[in-house]
């Protein structure tokens, strides 16, 4: 919503409006109510008024007061008629979306009507991993590579993992990375889980040579890699995901989610085709909404993945590689949620997976392939066939990635994955930001400001020194 919609209570016995002054104070008093309980109810027809009155019990004292309404929701006093509420909408300042529990002086500047627009303050974090390889150092002292950057809000905390697998599951699996950013109150989180594999084939006997754990298993110690069907986006939440979840939770809704889709398939290399078409490279994403009790508190969250089939076909039959990927989940408090849609997008959008950490790796876990090949050939070269492919393709994916990277607009799929190009005219370098807003400033500790309101300048409103980045816009 690009207008923080408030309230103006007017006098129902008289239709007129309000001394501007009480006017003032039911704005300054109602502006996060109406944010945090209808930030996605468009405006217009009513629909504010009508959310509002849902939520009538859960307004704040302080909007109720102002408003002219009793503050305790139980109380048998009515309000007199002179102050009875017909609501209508108008806009004002939108206070910043970043965190509930952000900075005094963007929710200061909302109250009193100072800042112009609707704004997000956010810092780029970045994940690293030790790494030991003669290409990137000495080859015996590990060297810091980065991994994967991305957007949070300015004042959470951010922490990270990556872990080296070599004795349990698939080969692709080798890397483990997983991240978790969190308000400063603790109320909301970002999290950021692990890649899950599996494999299968339909030709008997090649299925009974996957299921062999005598054969299946990596460096001959530890569990093989899963062996089960290629399964939709939703049926994998249902039955890999959702168990995890405390007893009693429950799945309110899931939807496609085109533009984790899409973002999955250029990290891939993929062409922006529709999730739901069939062919050799397969991607599918979701999001699910989950309802469940935590620590005695009342929680949501919001789970999106990616499915990625890889089909293999062969004279006798075809192989199945897949990939759970993208695995991302928002949590907060039972009903702000949906007040962090914008959020929760923003951050997916700024997800950027580091060139030099996808060549390596994918290199890593291709030479691993071929290792298992080498070893399968002298049992059963149909499987040691599907194992180089498998390598190749990750060769090829690699090449993809590189190529594509080199090109910032990525053609239309920016529209579908909700971002566009951005340049730093200080030094010509080109980022993807959030198409929800349209302009942007960065400043000298990769912090980023995104507004919506061309007026907006954080130099005046704001600490720091911000450059004004260029919007790129895709030549007709």
């Amino acid at each position: 919503m690009r207008r923080l919609i408030l309230l103006v209570v007017v006098c129902a016995a008289a239709q007129s409006a309000l001394p501007q002054d009480q006017l003032a104070a039911i704005r300054a008093a109602c502006a996060e109510d109406a944010q945090k309980m209808c930030a996605g109810v468009q405006s217009g027809g009513g629909r504010i008024v009508a959310c509002l009155k849902e939520h009538k019990d859960s307004l704040s004292d302080r909007c109720k007061k102002a408003a002219g309404l009793p503050a305790d929701p139980s109380s048998s006093s009515a309000p007199s008629a002179s102050s009875a509420a017909a609501v209508s909408e108008t806009p004002a300042p939108e206070v910043p979306a970043a965190s509930p529990s952000a900075s005094a002086a963007p929710k200061a500047a909302a109250a009193t009507g100072t800042a112009s627009g609707s704004y997000l303050r956010m810092k780029q974090v970045q994940i690293m991993a030790p790494v030991v390889d003669p290409k990137l150092g000495n080859g015996k002292d590990p060297v810091n590579l980065p991994v994967l950057d991305l957007l949070i809000p300015s004042t959470w905390d951010f922490k990270s993992n990556v872990a080296f697998n070599t004795t349990s599951g698939c080969i692709s699996d080798s890397f483990s990375v997983s991240w978790e950013a969190k308000s400063a109150d603790g109320s909301i989180a970002f999290q950021g889980a692990p890649d899950s594999s599996w494999q299968y084939a339909d030709d008997p006997a090649a299925l009974r040579n996957l299921t062999d754990p005598s054969r299946r298993q990596i460096n001959a110690q530890g569990k093989p890699c899963p062996v089960k069907k290629p399964i939709k986006a939703e049926d994998y939440f249902r039955q890999n995901v959702l168990t995890v979840f405390p007893s009693g939770s429950t799945v309110v809704s899931v939807e496609p989610f085109p533009e984790l889709n899409q973002m999955a398939r250029k990290q891939l290399g993929l062409p922006p085709d529709d999730a739901g078409k069939a062919g050799d490279s397969r991607t599918e994403a979701i999001r699910a909404r989950v309802e469940f009790q935590k620590d005695g508190k009342a929680m949501e969250d919001w789970v999106a993945l990616v499915v990625l089939t890889l089909t293999f076909r062969q004279s006798r039959g075809a192989f199945y590689d897949c990939h759970a990927i993208d695995f991302m989940a928002l949590r907060a408090l039972k009903g702000k949620l949906d007040a962090n849609d914008k959020l929760f997008k923003v951050m997916i959008s700024s997800l950027r997976p580091e060139a030099k950490w996808q060549a390596y790796s994918n290199g890593v876990i291709a030479w691993r392939y071929q290792v298992e090949a080498k070893k399968e050939a002298q049992i059963d070269a149909i499987i040691a066939n599907f194992q180089n492919q498998v390598a190749q393709t990750l060769t090829e994916v690699t090449a993809n990635q590189q190529r594509g990277s080199l090109n910032a607009a990525f053609g239309a799929d920016q529209g579908i994955r909700g971002v566009q190009t951005f340049r730093n005219p200080a030094t010509g370098a080109t980022m993807e930001l959030s198409n929800q807003y349209d302009h942007a400033w960065l400043n000298g500790s990769n912090e980023y400001v995104m507004s919506d309101d061309p007026n907006f300048n954080p130099n005046k409103q704001l600490s720091g020194d911000w450059n004004q980045l260029q919007a790129v816009r895709p030549q007709p």
